[in-house]
């Protein structure tokens, strides 16, 4: 900042209005100078935030998680009904990506799964144009039926196993929610200071996944944890493991 821009942006702090008296306060004379300096180093931060860029982030109205790229690896924000044959039996919910996999209502070797990924975080796919899927852009990849849930994001389909996979995955699309919103219940709580990357639910049975790796699930009342951290570390997030009734929504204690 030149002497010149802080010099007109200083200026009007320079002087402040004083009630006249019949003498001299030194008491009011202190807090005034107090006044002074305070509006002063106030006015220089709002030079360095405006000039950094920093004030518009501090008056932007807050933006769904979904818009800015992440999910909340506690919150299930997507579901598939049974369109297509199959029912949902693994979810996954992570920061950048939600997914679900699918079995057939009848016991076969086909799949199906479903891939959603936050805004941004990966680019528009080329492939032939499909009908729309509830409104929403779709496009035939050769391998998925690649869906723009919202701009900017996308989802993915994938069956396999049958004669007609692109159409069923065209149904399979069809019957998914980006929307739902789900706090995950969890039936423990559990004491660390990794960073949770998401988590899976396999028909209630609940696993946390840390960012270094290491997943945490429960078992007969017990915790199991299995990555490449030391054992040390292992055992004590096992140990920290506590169950909780009523589930809670929130794991971490």
């Amino acid at each position: 900042m030149s002497e010149e821009d802080g010099a007109r942006l200083l200026g009007p702090l320079r002087t402040i209005d004083v009630p006249a008296s019949d003498g001299v306060s030194v008491t009011r004379a202190i807090q005034s100078g107090k006044r002074t300096r305070t509006l002063r180093v106030a006015a220089v931060g709002v030079f360095v935030l405006i000039v950094a860029g920093v004030l518009p982030l501090l008056v932007r109205p807050v933006s769904d998680p979904v818009a800015v790229g992440k999910f909340d690896p506690l919150v299930r924000t997507i579901s598939a009904g049974s369109a297509g044959g199959f029912r949902p039996e693994i979810y996954f919910t992570g920061r950048e990506k939600q997914s679900i996999m699918l079995r057939p209502e009848k016991n076969g070797d086909q799949s199906a799964s479903v891939l959603v990924q936050a805004a941004g975080t990966v680019g528009a796919p080329s492939g032939e144009p499909m009908p729309d899927v509830n409104g929403k852009r779709a496009l035939w990849t050769g391998t998925f039926v690649a869906v723009e849930w919202a701009r900017g994001a996308w989802a993915f389909v994938q069956v396999q196993g049958f004669p007609d996979d692109r159409e069923r995955a065209h149904r399979v699309a069809q019957s998914v929610r980006f929307d739902e919103r789900i706090q995950i219940k969890f039936p423990y709580t559990v004491q660390t200071s990794w960073t949770l990357d998401g988590v899976r639910d396999t028909g209630g049975d609940i696993e946390l996944v840390f960012t270094n790796g290491v997943r945490l699930a429960l078992r007969a009342g017990v915790g199991l944890a299995q990555g490449e951290a030391p054992q040390a570390e292992l055992e004590a997030l096992e140990k920290s493991v506590r169950p909780a009734d009523p589930p809670v929504t929130n794991p971490f204690r």
